[in-house]
């Protein structure tokens, strides 16, 4: 009776000794002390082909690389301590505390960099040499998306922290217009196609915008750097110049998910997550068991033989690697905004719901993106429809057409975007 009721003390004891936020989840089954990889393999969801990239006919778009042998990396991520007794942090939107951060479920450090509008920066991603980019491993969360010509872009989204210098930054598309009303923030890019700058007009989003203006804007050009990939900014200095500029910088509602940040969620390991867009662009995702995250490593060179080649992909500024606690693929209806024969622009129609795959602790989960409410996030839920826990901390998004395709090879996830078909004649447009 005694060693019971001392038993129950101990219990009490350790519990206080956790920061529990909120509570709704319950408890879920302890990680496996080694890692078991699954027996199935080969499995094909959203089977179709991949398309040659646009404005390359004569590349022929190569197969996904086989996983194995994996490529052979010079550089490790560092393994990161775990404190003794870990915090426990379960968030719901229902309740979700001021302290908190809405994007990353951590504690806020710094609550003066959190009232204002997360800054919302366009970060160059091709070609290969101007990788390593500046500043995108403080995002909270970050984008990548296609462009044209098989070509992707990052959208890096600012707000518990702040980089000194961020970029390369490029140009703006339709779909950045969509980010600026989901997180009513402040977007940053250098000129976009006369069409693109209409849209944002007819939207009313010109007060929300910072573009390259000499002397004028706190945005800069390296001039070692060759044009058009030197332009960088500081998004601490962006976000007092919307405030001297008299635009509105006050923190918005940006709350609509839950986090948890005791893991095991799903049944299927995904220790690598590949996304392919492109003979250009093709990346993946590793897990580290180590750290309990995912490293970006990035294709850097033109893979037009069926022979890719990949690198840690690192920040310039902070010297880390980038890495993810949640690796979100979004699948996006993808139209033709316009199509001529030498310009096309995209209309990724991130409304409504969709289906997705949230990777957290090397396991992959399907589940469901939903945005009904055009000036929040968007909301994760599970297969059930109830909320999923996102991992706290840092969420990368990697958007692809609804055509796109997915196969799983043991603990390996291929994903291959596949272009949306034209539906208009060369000069036409859907407006």
């Amino acid at each position: 009776m005694h060693s019971k009721f001392l038993f129950f003390i101990l219990l009490t004891i350790v519990i206080t000794g956790c920061s529990v936020i909120s509570d709704i989840f319950a408890p879920l089954p302890t990680l496996p002390a080694t890692i078991s990889l699954p027996t199935r393999v080969s499995q094909s969801i959203h089977t179709s082909t991949t398309p040659e990239p646009t404005g390359s006919p004569d590349v022929q778009q190569s197969s996904i690389p086989t996983p194995t042998p994996k490529p052979i990396h010079t550089e490790q991520p560092p393994a990161t301590p775990s404190p003794t007794i870990p915090t426990i942090i379960r968030l719901v939107p229902q309740n979700f505390p001021d302290y908190a951060n809405p994007l990353t479920g951590l504690i806020i450090e710094d609550p003066n960099l959190t009232n204002r509008k997360p800054v919302i920066v366009k970060i160059s991603n091709y070609p290969h040499s101007v990788r390593p980019q500046w500043g995108l491993s403080l995002a909270d969360h970050a984008y990548e998306y296609y462009l044209e010509d098989g070509l992707t872009r990052f959208a890096a989204v600012f707000f518990s922290n702040d980089a000194s210098q961020v970029g390369p930054i490029r140009s703006g598309r339709i779909f950045d217009a969509t980010l600026l009303q989901m997180y009513n923030g402040i977007m940053v890019f250098n000129g976009a196609d006369k069409k693109v700058v209409d849209y944002f007009k007819e939207l009313n989003l010109n007060n929300s915008l910072v573009v390259e203006r000499p002397g004028i804007t706190p945005l800069w050009r390296d001039l070692s750097l060759p044009v058009p990939h030197n332009l960088f900014g500081d998004t601490a200095a962006i976000s007092a110049y919307v405030t001297e500029r008299g635009s509105n910088n006050e923190r918005p509602d940006l709350v609509t998910n839950s986090f948890y940040s005791l893991g095991n969620y799903g049944s299927e390991w995904a220790l690598q997550v590949y996304v392919r867009y492109s003979y250009a662009n093709y990346a993946y995702w590793e897990y580290d068991p180590d750290s309990n995250r995912y490293f970006r490593y990035q294709g850097n060179v033109d893979n037009l033989n069926n022979n890719p080649s990949y690198e840690l992909l690192t920040d310039s500024l902070t010297k880390r690697a980038i890495s993810a606690d949640n690796v979100i693929v979004l699948f996006v209806p993808h139209e033709f905004y316009y199509r001529s024969s030498d310009t096309e622009i995209f209309d990724i129609k991130l409304i409504n719901q969709g289906d997705a795959y949230i990777f957290r602790d090397g396991k992959g989960n399907s589940a469901k993106w939903v945005r009904t409410d055009l000036h929040k996030p968007l909301t994760l839920l599970d297969t059930s429809g109830n909320l999923f826990p996102l991992k706290p901390g840092i969420t990368f998004f990697q958007i692809i057409h609804t055509d796109s395709t997915l196969k799983q090879d043991n603990s390996n996830w291929t994903f291959d975007f596949v272009r949306p078909t034209p539906t208009l004649e060369e000069g036409d447009s859907n407006q």
